[in-house]
């Protein structure tokens, strides 16, 4: 028997419900931005004439505006500053240890010791268990990404 498979027309697309909303809110939010200016600007006696009673006063259209720019420029600028006056400053060893930090050791020669020049920075060095978890110094990390002799032996 023979089937035709129907293609799905190139032109119409599913549009998901997140889309449909985003397209609503775009388009309502001109006619609602007409009539809030409108409310704030035509006198009371005007919207009266045109047997329009029922709305707020007045003084809600000072308060919407302040809100909002409270809500969305103050509040995150007073928690972008409180978060940069909690933090250490830039220069300060607090941003690189804390009570928490474990210093970097390696095995080197059946002994334990502190990652220092003597001691292995290669993976191929190590042996195959995996090491505990624990902060390696920033000098070391600069070592091994910034030192001339790891380049050449990396481009050779």
């Amino acid at each position: 028997k023979y089937h035709r498979w129907k293609m799905a027309d190139p032109r119409r697309r599913d549009s998901s419900p997140l889309e449909t909303c985003g397209f609503v809110t775009y388009v309502l939010s001109f006619p609602l931005a007409i009539a809030y200016l409108a409310w704030a600007y035509i006198p009371d006696e005007v919207l009266h004439s045109s047997d329009i009673t029922y709305y707020p006063e007045k003084i809600v259209a000072v308060h919407l505006p302040a809100y909002f720019l409270l809500l969305f420029v103050a509040v995150p600028l007073l928690y972008m500053g409180l978060n940069i006056l909690s933090s250490p400053n830039a220069d300060s060893l607090d941003t690189l240890y804390d009570g928490h930090s474990r210093e970097f050791s390696c095995v080197s020669s059946g002994r334990k010791e502190n990652f220092s020049d003597d001691c292995p920075v290669s993976i191929e060095q190590y042996d195959s268990s995996v090491p505990e978890i624990s902060d390696i110094d920033a000098s070391v990390i600069n070592r091994l990404i910034f030192d001339r002799r790891q380049k050449e032996r990396i481009h050779c």
